[in-house]
């Protein structure tokens, strides 16, 4: 394989490894956290709705009061508003929760 040939894979190979990285435009920004020395992924669904997920886990998220309380303190922080109610699904995968921003309104 002759050099130039070599360098156009390297240089296509790391061109889709960032554009994996990027959202596509109709795709939700995530948030990175660490969550008990564990990285999560957290989403914004809709106004009031965010889910968080293990990066480059499909193992169910620890379901602990401890784990749970840091999931929603990861999601109030992103999110800027309070959790008003959550809970796990995906088979525990996926920890959604909700939130109210009617503290960050005015009045």
């Amino acid at each position: 394989m002759n050099h130039g040939f070599k360098f156009l894979l390297a240089v296509a190979s790391a061109s889709l490894g960032a554009c994996a990285l990027m959202p596509l435009p109709n795709e939700p920004v995530a948030h990175k956290v660490s969550v008990n020395g564990e990285t999560h992924l957290l989403t914004q669904i809709t106004d009031s709705t965010w889910t968080a997920r293990s990066a480059g886990s499909i193992k169910p998220l620890a379901s602990t009061p401890a784990s749970t309380a840091a999931l929603r303190l990861a999601v109030e922080q992103a999110s800027g508003c309070k959790v008003t109610d959550s809970d796990y699904s995906a088979q525990g995968r996926q920890f959604d929760a909700q939130v109210s921003c009617d503290s960050k309104r005015p009045n």
